[in-house]
């Protein structure tokens, strides 16, 4: 007998709501065994469940129930252990889960991309990004024309010849919802189909020479100006959206071309201002609903970072090639927008393992999180989603033990900890990441050494692993305690770390360093 997969069936969960830890078991024979639950937050174990159970040839599923305290937002480590009658360990698996007061705390977005009619496998593509924690969903491409979101019958064709079904994105709102994942319709706010645009030459866009703009030869672009009949119209069309489908909020995209518009009178449009104001209409007309616009190529990030959007979704493009700019983009972007959550669209093909972990790691390390994973745990690797990629079985693990260590512990390096700019001394290439919460220091490493060529969106050979790695830390306060944790072995338990102290500097040594490690400091409470 041995264990196939443990992992909790929701994103998140809510303050007092059970938490479910789902345990799948292959047996060979008629066995009585034992699974043990042992429940961690940060360096503690805070429970530890035991349940006899009886399993027979094949395999079966088994929930187990835990009320987690109330305490928001806390993320938990979960190891699952079977046993058999003898109580000696015969397996043993790993997971996390997280407590939220709503999604949008600690946002892990994912996308849908297929609304064919009868889909009959909803439930286990749900099911599968559960794994990764995924607690928000893109619908990417659902409506029926950009300037017409709902369809005058169902099913329906897309504006690229695809045949969809409103029955199919109201099934997927529905059981996204008891997995605890939030749905997100797509739109973007100055699209037209080529219809019309022509029948509304008054409402479109123009470049300054007085030439109407459109996108990619099959959309007309319009003037999205607040108070513009445009505006008004998607606004309109907004509503009756949330009028007619549970989503959970909006998922506003703009093209990032052009910067500079004008209207059909040749006035220039701002087209920043003109993406707040949009914003803040969502929010005043829907306050109930979650609001979110792109910032292609990062912009107007200064702009958006201001609106009253409920997180920063960035989508990353050239120049911004280098590993260091995703740091940069993450960390501006929290404190442009007073350390609201950050999520980030990059687009890298599955083949290259290594670019997605290493990307990963920093924009986990700085407060971020991505949007890659989707439809039957598919990785978004083109900005239109559908053309998605197959993870190979390596990512995919590497993936879920990275997510497991965003999770397990958000109150360190999460969205909510603070952004610190505190002296580290790492061994060269060693990237540092320095974050703060109550009581506790926390410095991601990303370990980029051998690598040449910096680039995300470069092919390169994995990192050089180093061993016996010495970090020194600038601290402030008396500590109590040094742990690292690595999503690049199984156990992401917190561990001690040897250390020793020099006055406000601690230096500490992991035993290893591969791709990614957190090494967190525990301060001493002055009360």
């Amino acid at each position: 007998m041995r264990l196939l997969d443990v992992y909790p069936p929701k994103g998140f969960f809510l303050p007092g709501e059970p938490a479910r830890i789902r345990v799948q078991i292959r047996s060979g024979a008629n066995a009585a065994a034992r699974l043990r639950l042992d429940i961690f937050h940060l360096t503690e174990t805070v429970a530890r469940l035991t349940r006899p159970i009886r399993l027979s040839p094949g395999d079966q599923v088994i929930d187990i129930d835990w009320t987690p305290p109330v305490a928001t937002p806390r993320g938990y480590g979960v190891t699952v252990s079977l046993l058999d009658e003898a109580g000696t360990l015969v397996d043993s698996a790993a997971t996390a889960f997280d407590v939220l007061p709503g999604w949008t705390t600690s946002p892990r977005y994912g996308f849908l991309t297929d609304f064919a009619p009868d889909r009959d496998d909803i439930e286990s593509v749900l099911e599968r990004l559960a794994r990764f924690h995924i607690n928000g969903l893109q619908f990417y491409d659902w409506q029926y024309r950009h300037d017409q979101l709902l369809p005058p019958s169902d099913p329906y064709i897309d504006p690229l010849g695809r045949t969809l079904s409103l029955s199919t994105v109201r099934d997927f709102i529905t059981s996204a919802e008891t997995f605890g994942m939030a749905s997100m319709p797509y739109l973007a706010i100055y699209a037209a189909s080529l219809e019309f645009w022509r029948a509304h030459p008054d409402w479109a866009l123009y470049n300054e020479e007085g030439e109407p703009l459109t996108f990619l030869d099959f959309l007309g672009l319009m003037n999205p100006q607040d108070g513009s009949p445009w505006a008004e119209h998607l606004l309109a069309e907004c509503a009756r959206v949330l009028a007619a489908l549970p989503f959970a909020g909006l998922h506003v995209d703009q093209y990032g071309e052009p910067k500079r518009a004008c209207d059909a009178e040749g006035r220039a449009v701002d087209l920043p201002q003109a993406f707040v104001d949009f914003i803040r209409a969502l929010k005043l007309r829907h306050p109930g609903q979650a609001a979110t616009f792109n910032a292609v190529g990062n912009w107007p990030i200064a702009a958006l970072a201001e609106s009253p959007q409920d997180f920063e979704y960035i989508e990353i493009w050239p120049p911004d090639t280098g590993y260091a700019d995703l740091l940069r983009i993450v960390r501006e972007a929290r404190a442009l927008s007073g350390g609201r959550p950050v999520v980030i669209a990059l687009y890298q093909p599955a083949n290259r393992p290594v670019n997605i972990r290493l990307a990963d790691a920093l924009i986990f390390s700085a407060g971020g999180s991505r949007i890659e994973l989707g439809e039957d745990a598919r990785l978004l690797a083109d900005p239109y989603f559908p053309k998605h990629q197959a993870l190979s079985p390596e990512l995919e693990q590497s993936l879920r033990n990275s997510y497991d260590l965003a999770v397990r512990y958000g109150e360190l390096i999460g969205a909510g900890a603070a952004d610190l700019d505190l002296r580290v001394e790492a061994p060269a290439d060693v990237w540092a990441v320095t974050r703060g919460a109550p009581g506790w220091i926390t410095v991601g490493l990303v370990n980029l050494a051998g690598v040449q060529n910096p680039y995300w969106d470069e092919e390169h050979p994995a990192p050089t692993s180093q061993e016996s790695v010495e970090i020194a830390v600038e601290v402030i306060g008396q500590i109590s305690g040094v742990w690292w944790a690595s999503p690049d072995r199984n156990d992401m338990a917190l561990t001690p770390a040897p250390y020793q102290t020099e006055g406000n500097v601690v230096r500490a040594t992991l035993p290893y360093l591969d791709t990614w490690t957190i090494l967190t400091i525990a301060l001493e409470d002055d009360a």
